[in-house]
């Protein structure tokens, strides 16, 4: 099953929290999201860059 964090929009599967977060505490996920973006250097993307994606991943557009 798919998950996506709310918070910083990275898609995941079978995760209970999130890791790229503060600390790892967020845990509101959804199971929808319309479109997603795979970002392999954020330092070079401009997408990722006026995304705000900070690392590399698979990350939603919009999390529904």
């Amino acid at each position: 099953m798919v998950k996506i964090c709310k918070n910083c929009r990275r898609i995941y599967e079978e995760i209970d929290k999130c890791p790229q977060c503060p600390d790892g505490l967020n845990m509101d996920f959804s199971d929808r999201y319309n479109s997603s973006v795979l970002v392999l250097d954020a330092s070079k993307s401009e997408i990722a860059q006026k995304l705000d994606f900070k690392t590399a991943g698979l990350y939603a557009i919009k999390v529904k």
